[in-house]
């Protein structure tokens, strides 16, 4: 059973030693060690270590909402990046992104209000949810399982960020700066983001892979006969140049 993915893992507490000690550049299961004591980091530390800055929509209810515009952006529950369009308030402006890497998942359709009493089960393979006699489906309620995304992105800067949130586009590629972020598409928004980009991949992105191009990732305002909530959404923006590409997979 997985629980996590990518970045997106609790780190462990490590006891620091007084001598640095020269690591080999990969752990015994192939995973790039990134120890670096001329910065401060010694020992055994790998990928699965870090965790990036998460990306999400506020919608109309929930934490974030008190303290954030619905259907704008926010990284890290801290710093909204986004806002809502002046001349139409059921549209949020959009932001340009790169996704770097993206892994699919099963995740427990369990509700919202029974969250906290029941835990959420994970799985990688539709295989492994029905040998736990779990069915892939979007209903809810225990049993349920449906697709869920963890896309990496990086997001180009705009001109409407506070001083704080600046702080977190240090990445720099073609003369632009980026913030690098985890976003988790799930429900309507795993067929509004994420197939459309694993779709690319057949198409436009074929050959560069998922750093090839840009998207608009902007939201709105999706209503019902009863509700309404915000939603995010997903178009191309055109092709990175090869030169980014090349300095985007320097990192990954």
């Amino acid at each position: 059973m997985a629980k996590v993915s990518f970045n997106d893992i609790e780190t462990t507490a490590v006891t620091i030693s007084e001598t640095a000690i020269v690591a080999p550049t990969q752990n015994s299961m192939g995973i790039p060690i990134l120890t670096d004591p001329s910065k401060g980091l010694i020992g055994e530390w790998t990928t699965a270590d870090f965790r990036l800055p998460r990306l999400n929509l506020v919608n109309k209810s929930g934490d974030l909402s008190n303290n954030f515009l619905p259907g704008s952006y926010v990284i890290s529950k801290e710093h909204q990046i986004s806002t809502v369009t002046k001349d139409n308030k059921e549209k949020g402006e959009a932001l340009t992104v790169i996704g770097a890497r993206m892994s699919k998942q099963y995740s427990e359709n369990i509700p919202y209000e029974d969250r906290e009493s029941v835990p959420t089960r994970v799985f990688d393979r539709a295989d492994q949810v029905r040998e736990a006699s779990g069915y892939v489906s979007r209903k809810k309620g225990a049993g349920n399982f449906s697709e869920i995304a963890h896309i990496e992105f990086f997001i180009k800067e705009n001109d409407d960020l506070s001083e704080d949130a600046q702080a977190l586009f240090f990445y720099t590629f073609g003369g632009k700066k980026y913030a690098r972020v985890m976003y988790t598409a799930s429900s309507t928004s795993f067929s509004a983001v994420a197939v459309p980009m694993a779709s690319a991949l057949r198409g436009h992105l074929a050959e560069p892979g998922l750093i090839g191009g840009f998207w608009d990732l902007g939201s709105i305002l999706t209503k019902d006969a009863k509700n309404s909530w915000w939603s995010p959404t997903l178009r191309t923006a055109g092709l990175v140049d090869a030169a980014t590409q090349e300095e985007i997979k320097a990192l990954l």
